[in-house]
């Protein structure tokens, strides 16, 4: 007999589903009156509201039974079901191949003899396919609060899929069943743990089936509980958590955690309280399921992929190819019809370049609006689906966002989501374009003042925005050994809706036009993660700045703030990966990717990080990039087309400030070790040609702004001792900053950058 270690986890009730998906070749008979599902349906709900529920939910080939407690008890009380403790049970477990694994408590514990909950849902199982392999996960679908930030944002934060089977354990005279895996470095040999055990609470012998409680899976656990026990994030406290709905279909069997909350004052017995709920919809998706012939894909240089987290050698995630022809499938949910064609389009863009790789569309989908009976159906998460939804339910600090979810040990993707932002991007891109209009004509009519206060106030409340964002972030895990992926707070997929404040719409650019290009920049990005591709920041370096849509970078997957994201499109590096990814083809290019981690942002990295790599950067020379964010900085804080106090004041662009010099300063401080492999610098106006000139060349540039002597005399004459004030008080700053970066990075020391 092999023995499997024990580790008792937080999620210790979840076993019972680990062998609920299993396929049969006969439809299996059932005891007492039963409803059939029909196999053509694509759901086969049930819920807990019904205290007499006893039914098929299934195909034509998978049958599963669902029965509440109730009928439970009334076939015990008929011996159509025995006890496990009786000779006769104890006889039926005996024949089967048994485990030492078994959980330390039981999650029945302290219940009475007999005892009746009257929404509980118990699982028949056939005893003959235990052991089969599944895979196990859990995604958060729902949140009903509409209003907060931090709590939308977790919206489809999930656990990375179990590989699993499932086992019997003795507890005495007691049995469990038991989800045995790996969740960490996977490999052949690796040592199978038992994860999650769960009593069996008698025996259908007539069925060959053991019956599981699914009840308790919602009553312990309460992931909201696990991640902010005190509420010292959410501000809500847990009152119950309950499972209320199962499914099965496409081999799948889902089923919802509903977990309620209140504020952490309120009475929950009042029915006054507020109440916020969570929904977790768990999964358990059949091995066999998985199409055979999906190839695994290492990683290689030059492209960037997601990959796998628990095997020891981790694979590239991406779509099968091979499903008989079959397309990836896409719901687009509840996006107004003025913008269907920016969605539709994006999808068709990809189809495009697939054509062309694998020979045909990969790509098929439909649009889904609120008065489709589908709607409540698709729910965005299901493993089940792959869905675009525009958010009409919760609030988040992204623009967009585009998690997936793949078997572990080949790097196929299962299943992939994206949601986007939709009402409140329209209502912050309106906001915008109305103030660049009107900043465009106060400035007309010499009023600059007036449209610098405006453009002030805008960057100020943004601040606001993000500053509160910052504050709150959430870390879940299930036990010591399994993380929940909160994909809102991941950089490797942030898209945030708010960057570059105080740039104005670009010259001849309509709302129209730009929410054209956004949307479809928007959609190809996201799907682009859902294919599998990571951010690349040096896709601008291979921009050519035409003002036509693929000018601004060579890849999609680049990070390009507001004057330039509605110009991006699917560009070359792109092409290249998704060959290695979908066809094998080994990139040509290795020196046209980076991604975040990839990007330095301290004494210790940014010496051995290329400058080339950053996120705040554009163009196809980032260099001289910066260095204009540094003028138009230097021209805000000083005011200098104008005897007036600034409107901006220092404290205004803290962060822009940190992001130019950061990116200015890496170029010295890294041109030892990385110059070989910079592309877009040298040779380049006065530059230098080698490593030695790079230093005093970058300190001379940024001398050149910071230190100009102009600045003293535009300040000097300023029309009031005020502005002449703060205007001083602003270039002062920003002359501490420089210093203070340069020494914190240990490439200039503050001698060197004083200012004569």
């Amino acid at each position: 007999m092999k023995i499997f270690r024990t580790s008792l986890l937080s999620v210790c009730t979840l076993t019972v589903l680990s062998t609920s998906c299993v396929k049969l070749n006969v439809d299996i008979p059932l005891v007492g009156k039963q409803e059939k599902s029909s196999s053509k349906k694509r759901s086969n709900l049930v819920s807990n509201k019904n205290p007499s529920v006893n039914k098929l939910i299934g195909d034509d080939l998978i049958q599963l039974q669902v029965i509440s407690e109730k009928e439970f008890e009334l076939q015990k009380l008929s011996g159509k079901i025995l006890k496990v403790s009786s000779d006769e049970g104890m006889k039926v477990l005996g024949a089967i191949p048994l485990t030492q694994n078994r959980a330390k408590s039981s999650v029945r514990k302290g219940m009475k003899a007999g005892q009746v909950n009257e929404e509980s849902l118990l699982l028949g199982f056939p005893i003959g396919l235990i052991g089969e392999q599944n895979i196990f996960g859990g995604v958060i679908t729902k949140v009903t609060d509409k209003t907060s930030e931090p709590l939308g944002g977790l919206k489809l934060t999930d656990l990375s899929p179990l590989n699993v089977k499932t086992a019997v354990a003795m507890d005495g005279e007691d049995a469990v069943l038991t989800l045995i895996g790996c969740f960490k470095d996977c490999g052949e040999d690796s040592a199978q743990t038992g994860l999650i055990n769960f009593p069996i609470l008698g025996i259908d012998k007539e069925n060959d089936k053991v019956m599981l409680d699914l009840s308790a899976v919602g009553k312990v656990l309460d992931l909201m509980k696990m991640l902010d026990p005190k509420g010292e994030y959410t501000k809500l406290k847990s009152v119950s958590s309950t499972t209320t709905t199962f499914d099965y279909s496409f081999s799948t069997l889902v089923f919802d955690v509903k977990s309620k909350m209140v504020p952490l004052d309120a009475d929950p017995a009042d029915p006054k309280t507020p109440v916020t709920e969570f929904t977790v919809r768990w999964y358990l998706k059949l091995g066999s399921a998985f199409n055979p012939a999906f190839t695994p894909r290492a990683p290689t240089e030059g492209v960037g992929f997601f990959k796998t987290e628990r095997s020891k050698t981790p694979m590239i995630t991406r779509f099968s190819t091979t499903d008989f022809g079959q397309p990836v499938k896409y719901y687009i949910k509840f996006v107004p019809e003025q913008y269907k064609s920016y969605f539709s389009g994006a999808l068709d863009n990809w189809n495009k370049e697939f054509t062309k790789i694998i020979g045909r569309d990969l790509i098929s989908y439909e649009f889904i609006d609120a008065a489709d009976p589908r709607a409540e159906e698709l729910v965005t998460g299901d493993i089940r689906y792959n869905i675009i939804e525009w958010d009409l339910n919760n609030l988040a600090a992204y623009g967009g966002l585009g998690p997936s979810i793949a078997n572990q040990f080949t790097g196929e993707t299962l299943s992939a989501n994206v949601l986007v932002q939709g009402p409140t991007i329209i209502a912050t891109y309106t906001k915008w374009f109305e103030l660049s209009k009107t900043i465009r004509r106060l400035t007309a009519e010499g009023r600059t003042s007036e449209a610098d206060i405006l453009v002030t106030n805008f960057h100020r409340a943004s601040d606001q925005e993000l500053a509160q964002r910052k504050k709150v972030k959430f870390s879940l895990s299930l036990g010591e050994a399994l993380t929940m992926n909160i994909h809102s707070q991941r950089k490797e997929l942030e898209d945030p809706m708010i960057k570059n404040h105080f740039d104005v719409v670009p010259p001849g650019v309509t709302f129209e036009k730009y929410m054209a290009g956004y949307f479809t920049e928007m959609i190809e990005h996201e799907v682009g993660h859902n294919l599998g591709l990571r951010h690349n920041f040096k896709g601008n370096l291979g921009a050519y700045e035409t003002g036509e849509p693929g000018s601004v970078s060579r890849s999609i997957m680049e990070y390009l703030g507001r004057p330039y994201r509605h110009l991006s499109a699917i560009g070359l590096y792109d092409k290249m990966a998704l060959a290695y990814g979908y066809k094998g083809v080994m990139p040509k290019h290795l020196n046209w990717f980076c991604s975040d981690e990839d990007q330095g942002t301290d004494k210790v990295t940014l010496p051995v990080k290329s400058p080339e790599c950053n996120k705040t950067d554009a163009t196809s020379d980032p260099f001289s990039y910066l260095e204009s964010r540094l003028a138009r900085a230097i021209d805000l804080l000083v005011d200098v087309n104008s005897t007036s106090a600034p409107v901006w004041t220092a404290k205004d662009l803290t962060a822009q400030m940190d992001e130019i010099l950061t990116g200015l300063i890496a170029y010295a401080a890294s041109a030892e070790k990385t110059m070989s492999t910079w592309t877009n610098f040298l040779g380049k106006g006065d530059r230098p040609e080698d490593v030695a000139g790079v230093k005093a060349y970058v300190l001379q540039a940024l001398k050149k702004k910071i230190c100009a002597p102009e600045l003293t005399a535009v300040i000097a004459a300023k029309e009031t001792p005020e502005a002449v004030k703060l205007a001083g008080e602003n270039l002062d700053t920003l002359r501490k900053a420089f210093e203070k970066k340069s020494v914190d990075i240990a490439v200039f020391t503050a001698e060197e950058v004083k200012c004569e």
